[in-house]
């Protein structure tokens, strides 16, 4: 009997301070986002059904616990310098990148290989991929970079539906954020010739008049864009950090 309250009282005092440290994460990430703090994640007295808000948030349901982590997508067309960007945003705020590319099977990349477009029944296995690897980052709690074309709105949607809380048209309460970069289709076209004759990628000069009809931005989902060709990538990094730094689960380096 003695051995059995010993045990209780050792699950007692770790579960107690188990969930004082909880709280007190949840209490200053609040702060900082200026959110009230609930009773519930408080030491005062619990109102009427406080407690069950508290096994609520232990068990995961608690928004702010589930989805505190941001995905920023840098999207365009093939060659706009989409993956330069995010890998040094990435770096920045030395958190996970994801590179589309890597996601495409080898059907997808033989095909556009030999300058044939994506049908969206190619596209939508490995858009679904991309948003399942991005929605894994944001129930970890973590920031994640992702280079994507993602070209029309259809197709960012499913990328947004990564944020288990997002309602379609939601684009300002959504975790996952787009910016877009854009330049002429000469400088485009300049560069995918280089990339291709050099043998770094897989998508030829061909299909970029196909992509560029593609692309499509809706005003009301408020997506940034940038001329990547007057902008350098460190300054829209630094901007981009900028415009999403109250959101981030990073801490952000100095300097930004």
């Amino acid at each position: 009997m003695k051995l059995k309250s010993a045990t209780w009282a050792s699950w007692v005092w770790k579960w107690t301070k188990w969930n004082r440290t909880r709280r007190a994460a949840v209490r200053c990430r609040r702060r900082r986002l200026q959110l009230p703090i609930p009773l519930s994640l408080t030491r005062g007295p619990v109102e009427p059904g406080g407690e069950s808000r508290r096994w609520s948030a232990m068990a995961g349901s608690d928004p702010l616990l589930a989805h505190p982590g941001l995905a920023i997508v840098i999207m365009g067309v093939s060659g706009c310098g989409k993956s330069t960007v995010a890998a040094l945003l990435a770096e920045a705020l030395s958190c996970s990148f994801i590179e589309a590319d890597d996601y495409h099977s080898e059907t997808n990349k033989a095909k556009m290989s030999k300058g044939i477009p994506l049908s969206d029944a190619d596209r939508t296995p490995w858009l679904e991929s991309l948003r399942d690897a991005i929605r894994d980052r944001l129930d970890h709690g973590e920031d994640v970079v992702v280079s994507c074309s993602a070209l029309q709105l259809k197709y960012r949607e499913v990328l947004r539906a990564a944020d288990r809380s997002y309602k379609p048209g939601g684009y300002a309460m959504c975790r996952v954020k787009f910016v877009c970069l854009r330049a002429s289709a000469e400088v485009i076209s300049e560069r995918m010739q280089r990339r291709s004759s050099e043998g770094k990628h897989f998508m030829p000069a061909s299909l970029l008049q196909s992509q560029l009809d593609l692309l499509q931005i809706d005003e009301a989902e408020g997506i940034t864009e940038v001329d990547a060709t007057t902008v350098r990538p460190t300054d829209i990094v630094r901007d981009t950090i900028s415009q999403f730094r109250e959101e981030l689960a990073s801490t952000v380096p100095s300097g930004f």
